[in-house]
């Protein structure tokens, strides 16, 4: 066995370190700024001359919440995920379910001439839950830092669009969900609890 040989082979050439390096940079600098905001007021103070777009960008996050938010089949199983009165009922054709209030709404772009970014954040008050007083999307992602942290710089799959939700779950199946894709790292977070 020839040892310097193998240690040859498995060098690194200055040429792919550097290529590697540009790389990474140019993942970093695919990352957007964005901001959570609790209320339009708040998107309003930011940007004044922008009122009908953080009116906007508010209802996208509330028609994007309806769409895609977490459902559970009882108050109960709701409020064991986010906390007590932080569900409301919504009544349907094929029956009614229990879904979180949304908490915040998170823009992107918003001053951008082509497209802003908006969507639906959540958080939790139980003591049941792995992200309480932390923001969350309706996917499950759990963004860094605590409910006080409102800017952040997010990768652009960030606001691509979250599927459909149309099946409820149990107590205790959205927590588990943001455990497993925490620990499963981003590749799990490619799956998705809408049916």
């Amino acid at each position: 066995m020839n040892v310097a040989k193998m240690r040859k082979a498995f060098t690194l050439k200055p040429l792919a370190v550097g290529v590697a390096g540009v790389f990474l940079s140019a993942c970093a600098d695919e990352r957007q700024d964005a901001t959570i905001y609790t209320s339009i007021d708040d998107c309003k103070q930011d940007y004044p001359n922008a009122i009908e777009k953080c009116e906007a960008a508010y209802q996208t996050a509330v028609e994007e919440a309806q769409r895609t938010s977490p459902r559970f089949n009882t108050e109960y199983d709701c409020e064991y995920e986010f906390g007590p009165n932080q569900c409301r009922t919504v009544n349907t054709n094929n029956g009614s379910f229990f879904m979180p209030f949304m908490a915040g709404f998170m823009v992107s772009q918003l001053l951008s001439p082509n497209r802003y970014y908006s969507q639906p954040l959540y958080t939790s008050y139980s003591y049941n839950s792995p992200f309480r007083s932390r923001w969350i999307s309706a996917d499950g992602y759990v963004f860094d830092g605590d409910i006080r942290k409102r800017n952040y710089k997010v990768r652009s799959e960030t606001f691509k669009p979250k599927p459909t939700v149309n099946r409820t779950m149990k107590r205790g199946g959205f927590g588990s969900s943001v455990r497993a894709k925490s620990s499963w790292g981003s590749s799990a977070r490619k799956g998705s609890w809408g049916g």
